[in-house]
């Protein structure tokens, strides 16, 4: 599925009327799609690689399965920093892998210090 998504530059007040009560209709299936998006934001600062880093969590997501985190994707800040977005599906089973020992361990190697946000869709 690709999703496109178009900017316009709306000038005139009959165009703006027009595409908002066209966003309504268009936009309506999202509603019932929540399970797609993002909900959480993990912030993170590390001193390995970012490649290491990356590469380490993916691990641990994919070892989670998907249905406990069933997107997720990067962005580099910088060598050493991380956001990651993930759609979580069970909160408490992430809790539970990101408290365990084995990434206490990971996080302790690495001076990994996650801040964890929840997200949500703004109408």
């Amino acid at each position: 599925m690709t999703l496109v998504l178009e900017i316009l530059l709306l000038e005139e007040p009959e165009e703006m009327a027009f595409c908002t009560e066209t966003l309504k209709e268009v936009c309506k299936p999202v509603e019932d799609c929540h399970h797609l998006l993002m909900n959480t934001l993990i912030i993170s600062t590390f001193s390995c690689t970012f490649e290491t880093f990356e590469k380490d969590v993916s691990g641990f997501i994919s070892d989670m399965g998907k249905e406990v985190v069933s997107d997720y994707e990067f962005v580099k800040v910088n060598d050493h920093k991380s956001h990651l977005l993930m759609n979580v599906i069970d909160m408490d089973a992430l809790c539970t892998e990101m408290t365990s020992d084995k990434a206490k361990e990971w996080d302790k190697a690495n001076n990994c210090k996650d801040t964890v946000y929840g997200i949500e869709l703004v109408d």
